[in-house]
C-alpha cells in the first residue's frame, strides 16, 4: 500500500465513477482500476460495491476512507513542515492560469531577472487551477474565482468584461450599441461549455431566453479570435485578452452583459515566499498589464 494508491482511492470515493476519477488523477481508467484491485488485494476486502451501473463504497471502504483521510492529512502536514528545512533556492516555479494570455507579459521579465529558475506555465480551467494549487502541483494561480477558499490566499487583480468581437465587414460592426438580443441569430464563436467564462455567458443568455447559434466551441480565446478574423462569426472574448485590436475586427461592449468577472491571484497559505516567488507576486499586483486591464472601456 502506498500514498499514490490511497490518493487514487480517495478521488474515486469522491467521484464514484472510474472515468471521472481517472480524469481528475490524469491517469488512464485501466490504470486506476488496477491500482484499486491491488489495494483491495493487499487489504483482503472489497472497497466498492456495484449498484446497478454505479459503484458505492462498501462498509469496509467507508471505514478505510476515514483512515485514508487521516493519513493523507498527515502526509500533507509532513510535506508542508519539511519545506522549512529545504534549500529554498528554487530551480522551477509552476504557474497555472485560466488563459495563457494572462501570463506572457510577465514571462520574459522573469526569465531575464532569474535565468536559473525555470518558469513553467500551465493553462487550465479555473476549477482545475484551484485544485492543482491545493494539491501542490502548481505554485501560483491566476484565475476567475470570487469566493474565499480554505488554505489559499486570494487577491483580486482586476475586473474583466466581456466584449463582442465582430468582423469589420459584418452588419453589426457599425451598430453603436450591442445587446445580447442582437447576437441571437448570429453565428457565435464561444469557449467550450465546461469553462468558467462560457458558463457565465450561458447563464446570461438563459436569463433572457435567448437561444444562441453557436457554430464553434473552442478551448481558448486565441482560437476564438482566429475564427472570428476569418469572418466565420462573432466571438465573445474578455477585455484582458487584447493588448491591441486586430485590423479585421471591431470590439463592442455588450451593454446587457456588463457584469465583470474578478481575476484573482491565488497561492497556498504555506507557500514559501522566496525572492523569485515574491518577484512574481509583486509583478502581478503592480504590472502595467493589470493597470491596462483595469482601464479598458
Amino acid at each position: 500500500m502506498n500514498i499514490r494508491q490511497m490518493e487514487s482511492f480517495l478521488v474515486l470515493s469522491e467521484e464514484l465513477h472510474y472515468g471521472r476519477a481517472a480524469e481528475r488523477l490524469e491517469i488512464s481508467q485501466p490504470s486506476l482500476s488496477q491500482q484499486i484491485k491491488i489495494l483491495e488485494s493487499e487489504l483482503g476486502v472489497s472497497l466498492f460495491n456495484k449498484q446497478g451501473r454505479n459503484i458505492v463504497l462498501s462498509k469496509a471502504g467507508q471505514l478505510f476512507l476515514r483512515h485514508v483521510i487521516t493519513i493523507l492529512h498527515e502526509v500533507h502536514e509532513v510535506r508542508r513542515d519539511m519545506t522549512y528545512f529545504q534549500n529554498i533556492e528554487r530551480d522551477a516555479i509552476v504557474l497555472g492560469a485560466s488563459g495563457s494570455h494572462l501570463l506572457h507579459h510577465i514571462f520574459k521579465q522573469f526569465t531575464e531577472v532569474f535565468p536559473d529558475v525555470m518558469l513553467q506555465i500551465k493553462e487550465y480551467p479555473s476549477s482545475i487551477t484551484i485544485r492543482k494549487l491545493l494539491d501542490q502541483q502548481i505554485d501560483i494561480g491566476v484565475t476567475y474565482q470570487a469566493e474565499d477558499i480554505e488554505n489559499l490566499v486570494s487577491e483580486p487583480l482586476f475586473e474583466d468584461q466581456f466584449l463582442a468581437v465582430i468582423p469589420k465587414e459584418h452588419e453589426l460592426a457599425e451598430k453603436e450599441k450591442i445587446y445580447l438580443c442582437d447576437l441571437e441569430n448570429q453565428p457565435l464563436i464561444l469557449l467550450e461549455q465546461e469553462l468558467f467564462l462560457r458558463k457565465v455567458i450561458d447563464r446570461e443568455l438563459q436569463k433572457r431566453h435567448i437561444l444562441p447559434n453557436v457554430i464553434c466551441e473552442l478551448g481558448n480565446h486565441y482560437a476564438c479570435l482566429e475564427y472570428c478574423k476569418s469572418q466565420l462569426g462573432i466571438a465573445i472574448i474578455v477585455s484582458s485578452f487584447f493588448s491591441e485590436v486586430p485590423d479585421s475586427v471591431v470590439l463592442k461592449k455588450i451593454e446587457d452583459l456588463s457584469k465583470k468577472e474578478t481575476m484573482m491571484l491565488m497561492y497556498r497559505k504555506e507557500l514559501v515566499i522566496d525572492e523569485p516567488i515574491r518577484y512574481l507576486l509583486d509583478n502581478f499586483r503592480h504590472s502595467e498589464w493589470v493597470k491596462s486591464a483595469q482601464s479598458y472601456e
